[in-house]
Parts: C-alpha cells; sequence; structure tokens
C-alpha cells in the first residue's frame, strides 16, 4: 500500500514538474514572439551599426505612396542628425589622438570647425543614403491615415573615406594646427581615431535586432 502511493506521489511529481517545464516554455515562446513583433532596433536608436550609419524616417498620410514619400524626405533628416553625431564623435577622437587643435585653438573655434566639417561631410555623402527597408511592410493603420518608419542607411566605408579626405586637406591647408606630432603622424593617428570611433560607437551587433521589451 506504501509503495502504491509512494509510486502515485512520485508519477504526480513527475506530472507537476512537466507542466512547469511546459508552462514555462510557453511564457517564453510566448515573451519571444511578442519581442519579435514589436519595432526593430533602428526605429527608435539611430546611430553606428556594424558597417553602416542607420536612421529611421517617420511617415504620415493618406495613401501608402505619401506615406512613403514622407518617410524617406524625414529620414533624410534623421540620418544627417545621426551623421552630425557620428562626424563630431570623430573629430573628437582625432584630435584627442593626434594633439591638434584648430587654427585659433579656442572652443568656440573648435565648435565652428566641427559645424564646418559636418556640412561639408553632409554634402558629400547625403547623396549615397539609400532606403533599406519599411516598416511595418504593409504599414500601421490609424484611423484614415496610414504610418511607415523608413529606414535609412549610409556605408561607414563612404564616411570614413570622405573624413580622411576631408581631414587631409584641413591638415594641408593648416586649418588644423599640429601640437605633438608632424602633419604626417597626425595623418597616421587618423586611423586610429577612426579605429576608435568604430568600437566605441557600435550601437550592437546586428541591425536585424530585435524590437524593444515592452
Amino acid at each position: 500500500m506504501k509503495k502504491q502511493l509512494g509510486n502515485i506521489l512520485m508519477l504526480a511529481l513527475v506530472g507537476f514538474l512537466a507542466f512547469s517545464l511546459t508552462s514555462t516554455d510557453a511564457m517564453a515562446q510566448k515573451k519571444k514572439k511578442k519581442k519579435k513583433d514589436g519595432p526593430p532596433e533602428w526605429t527608435y536608436k539611430p546611430g553606428l551599426y556594424e558597417d553602416v550609419i542607420v536612421a529611421a524616417g517617420v511617415g504620415e498620410g493618406m495613401s501608402e505612396m505619401k506615406a512613403k514619400s514622407q518617410a524617406e524626405q524625414n529620414g533624410r533628416k534623421k540620418i544627417a542628425e545621426a551623421l552630425s553625431s557620428e562626424v563630431k564623435s570623430l573629430t573628437t577622437n582625432f584630435m584627442e589622438e593626434a594633439g591638434t587643435t584648430t587654427e585659433q585653438g579656442s572652443e568656440t573655434n573648435a565648435q565652428n570647425y566641427f559645424s564646418e566639417v559636418t556640412q561639408s561631410m553632409t554634402n558629400q555623402t547625403l547623396n549615397g543614403v539609400q532606403i533599406e527597408e519599411y516598416w511595418p511592410p504593409l504599414g500601421e493603420k490609424n484611423g484614415s491615415k496610414i504610418k511607415f518608419y523608413a529606414k535609412m542607411v549610409l556605408k561607414k566605408s563612404a564616411v570614413i573615406d570622405a573624413y580622411k579626405k576631408q581631414i587631409q586637406e584641413d591638415v594641408a591647408q593648416k586649418k588644423i594646427k599640429v601640437v605633438k606630432n608632424s602633419a604626417d603622424d597626425a595623418l597616421k593617428s587618423l586611423d586610429k581615431a577612426i579605429g576608435k570611433w568604430e568600437k566605441t560607437a557600435d550601437n550592437g551587433s546586428s541591425v536585424e535586432s530585435e524590437g524593444s521589451e515592452e
């Protein structure tokens, strides 16, 4: 009798554990699905993602075409803002690495130089901006309107090439003064500055990250 009771209790315990594991797995799958179905990271987190600078434009309109067109226009502004932030980071790294100052050396002139470089970089590189995808694929209904996010991407290699060219010209024209090193050494330091920027600015291992948790 005791043996039978023990077997019954053992079976009940095994059944309970199996049910608990199944429930836990179901909850995990549900959470994973919910996370996967949420907005992708690029819709709310602009910046450098591996080999591209990413920003999202938002558009809303009575038609899909109007909404996507507005998302593209807004996206170009957002990618310019993201580019400005990355160029400032690049320039700060370069000045620290090479021991340089702007022509007059003051903080005001440094800010002016940031603005000048950013404008030049924007003019050189924004033609290379592309739309990689829209989200949601079929749009998001909002009453009689439809809403889209446009994923705008700019290749990191294009930014780096344009930046190197800009710095080389500015060093040659003495817009940047070299404090610690020669001009040649300063340009060698540029690669180190770019490497530092890539390491510290990277937002994630993949632009295909799942959306944020709710």
